[in-house]
């Protein structure tokens, strides 16, 4: 029985105690993977900040809201986990919040308090954003993991050939086996399968969780 590890859903990054930074996506793809494999008889962990899954046999669920939350999981599930394959598909933040600030009557940035709520008194707010870690990057290097490691990549606006050569070097990066690769215009219908040596294949969505699946069986653990 092969044991998956897949990741769904955003990453909320906190502004103060009330409210925060995410992004547009809630997680179907990575449910509808899931799900695909447990039913096909494999043994999986859904680790998602969506609220909204429908339970199936040998579908183990973890739930996660911030982006640390996620990071603490995903290190202690890969490094302890003896999971067969990682599908990495959550949209994870970019950036953090590593200060909120305000203006005063010389209109110079002053730090504010985010440890409660930032009032909303002050006519304009500045958020100084910083990079977060690459979870994907972690996961072979900081994790140890020896299995498949399925990644994700969206862009918007790209050419095919853009898009090829964008996710060639990032499932390379990462030191993937298969990155899935699309365009927020057309990221409902398709998809790319490219592997690091730059093959690619488009599969439609309604087939994506099936051909993942055909993939890491054919995957030996080790690769």
């Amino acid at each position: 029985m092969k044991k998956v590890l897949v990741t769904a859903g955003s990453t909320r990054v906190p502004i103060d105690q009330v409210r925060a930074i995410t992004n547009i996506f809630q997680g179907k793809t990575g449910h509808d993977i899931a799900r695909y494999m447990a039913r096909e008889g494999a043994d999986v962990t859904l680790v998602t900040s969506n609220n909204d899954v429908v339970g199936v046999d040998r579908l183990r669920v973890l739930r996660y809201s911030t982006f640390d939350e996620l990071a603490d999981i995903m290190a202690m599930e890969i490094t302890d986990g003896a999971y067969d394959a990682v599908v990495h598909s959550a949209a994870v933040s970019d950036y953090k919040v590593s200060g909120v600030f305000a203006k005063d009557d010389a209109d110079r940035l002053v730090p504010l308090d985010s440890a409660k709520k930032v009032s909303s008194a002050h006519p304009n707010l500045y958020f100084e954003l910083v990079p977060t870690e690459k979870l994907i990057d972690k996961i072979r290097a900081d994790w140890g993991f020896e299995g498949m490691i399925v990644k994700f990549k969206l862009e918007v606006g790209k050419t095919y050939s853009e898009l090829i050569s964008i996710a060639t070097a990032s499932v390379r990066a990462s030191k993937a086996d298969l990155i899935i690769a699309n365009n927020l215009e057309w990221y409902r219908s398709a998809a790319l399968f490219i592997t690091p040596d730059g093959m690619s294949v488009t599969v439609g969505r309604p087939e994506l969780a099936g051909e993942i699946w055909k993939k890491i069986n054919v995957t030996e653990k080790g690769k």
